[in-house]
């Protein structure tokens, strides 16, 4: 074959692997595209009481830290018509806040679900910021035959449970008798034996290990040994995680104190990494599984961290190597939750962003006061204790100006009254229009109102929450002021040079 001859035979097969390359891409695409649209769930109804409502259907990422993300948003037209269409990876617990109502359902990747809302009852400004208002949490209705299935299985088995479960109740706390547990177990297997979907089977399951977590309370090993090691983590299953929490609380400190947890406690006091702890509890047959036991781990460093018993930064560590270490994908992103959780708002870490608009209608953000010692606090001009607070605030403006700056971020439904407020009382520091703006809330976890943060001049936290005005905050603040001076001199002095640098 001539230099030529080759050259033109060389073309075609390059020109030929080019179109089998493109047409491979093509069909893998719209394989994938088919795929991702069967995973697809779709939401419609008509609800005319919401009206120019934008509501969101969230899930939780995790039910360690109970992590909540957006599956989907959608808005209510003038005739009440809505759609959503969403992406899904499992059968999925999902949920809307409506007013004082929590709506609750199960989704099916794939599915179509026609749904009916409730009646709509707003939050009173009261419940908004109360730290222990609880939506009532309710079903939400399904229309469409086809999607209905798993729902209704789950809220016939849920309902005759609860009435074994409070009929017995005595009896399965204070006598721990497992032969009744044997009988409502049997009972509601005659009743919903299993099917196909294997999510309601195991969802069973886990709603059996909790009755028998009650009547065997001083046998928990062999509640865990009987339902978890041998079953897969559920990640999305309620009933997986609820018995779960009861059988793992506080484990480390149970754990520490057994002939088998001392190893596991000289490794956690050593402060080594994640995957140490967990090469460690693998020893134990208990917990060979080994997602299995790094969630069993992840919840014990989580419990560990908010008990106020360990060193905080340690635990801080430990969450930091799971999210490289943990085994599955699913585990390091709970890991990066737990962590994010437990750093979110501690002294050192940046604050939270916001941009929002002053009285004046002027764009504020956290930036607009860096190089600035900070007391950000978050108020209603309506609420009693604010108004109160704002009188000693007033004294700080007038007084500590120089140390000090005060920013009020208002949850005030009407601007107007806002402004006339502040103006009426001639208050010279910045108020913040919260507007709808709900992230910024979310970012600094407000629950009650008065709420007060510390921040430092580069715009980190020094205290959250921080003490109200009359609970000594000015000898607190100048504590803090006094600190933060020392460390950054230490940061940044010049080293001395010795003689014999010359």
């Amino acid at each position: 074959m001539s230099s030529l001859s080759r050259k033109i035979f060389y073309r075609r097969v390059c020109k030929n692997a080019r179109l089998l390359l493109l047409f491979s891409l093509a069909v893998f695409f719209s394989r994938n595209e088919a795929l991702s649209q069967t995973d697809n769930i779709v939401i419609t109804g008509n609800a005319k009481e919401y009206a120019g409502f934008n509501l969101t259907i969230k899930h939780y990422t995790n039910f360690i830290s109970y992590r909540s993300e957006e599956i989907g948003n959608f808005r209510v037209d003038e005739q009440g018509n809505f759609r959503l269409s969403a992406h899904i990876d499992d059968i999925t617990y999902a949920f809307m806040d409506l007013g004082i109502l929590r709506g609750h359902i199960y989704l099916e990747p794939g599915k179509t679900y026609n749904i009916i809302l409730p009646p709509f009852t707003p939050k009173k400004d009261a419940d908004r910021f109360n730290p222990y208002f609880r939506p009532e949490n309710i079903v939400i209705g399904i229309e469409n035959d086809n999607a209905i299935q798993l729902n209704k299985d789950i809220i016939r088995f849920d309902e005759e449970y609860d009435f074994m479960f409070n009929k017995n109740a005595f009896r399965l706390f204070n006598k721990s008798d497992v032969k009744l547990t044997d009988h409502i177990v049997a009972h509601l297997d005659s009743l919903f034996p299993d099917n196909k979907n294997k999510f309601f089977n195991s969802y069973k399951r886990f709603r059996y290990a909790k009755l028998y977590s009650l009547s065997m309370k001083r046998q928990t090993n062999k509640v865990i040994y009987r339902f978890y090691p041998k079953a897969p983590v559920s990640f999305n299953n309620p009933a997986y995680w609820q018995t779960f929490d009861l059988l793992f609380r506080d484990f480390f400190s149970e754990y520490f104190t057994s002939k088998k947890g001392e190893e596991l406690k000289t490794a956690f006091s050593d402060s080594t990494t994640f995957s140490r702890l967990s090469l460690i509890l693998g020893k134990d047959t208990l917990y060979a599984q080994k997602e299995f036991r790094e969630a069993v781990l992840l919840k014990a460093l989580y419990d560990s961290f908010y008990s106020g018993h360990y060193d905080k930064d340690k635990i801080s560590d430990l969450l930091g190597s799971a999210i490289k270490q943990g085994s599955s994908k699913k585990i390091r992103a709970i890991a990066r939750e737990l962590h994010d959780k437990v750093n979110h708002l501690r002294a050192g870490t940046p604050a939270p962003e916001f941009t929002l608009y002053n009285i004046n209608g002027k764009e504020r953000s956290l930036d607009s006061y860096k190089g600035k010692f900070v007391y950000l606090n978050f108020c209603n001009t309506e609420n009693y204790t604010c108004k109160k607070d704002f009188q000693v605030l007033n004294t700080f403006y007038n007084k500590m100006r120089r140390d000090l700056t005060i920013v009020s971020i208002a949850t005030d439904r009407n601007t107007d009254k806002l402004e006339q407020f502040v103006e009426s009382h001639k208050y010279k520091w910045d108020f913040l229009y919260f507007g709808d703006q709900a992230n910024v809330i979310f970012d600094y976890d407000i629950k009650a109102l008065p709420t007060y943060i510390l921040i430092d001049p580069e715009g980190n936290i020094l205290m959250a929450p921080a003490p109200a005005p009359e609970e000594n905050f000015a000898t607190r603040f100048y504590e803090n002021v006094k600190n933060y001076r020392y460390k950054k001199y230490r940061k940044e002095r010049p080293k001395e040079k010795s003689i014999y640098e010359f």
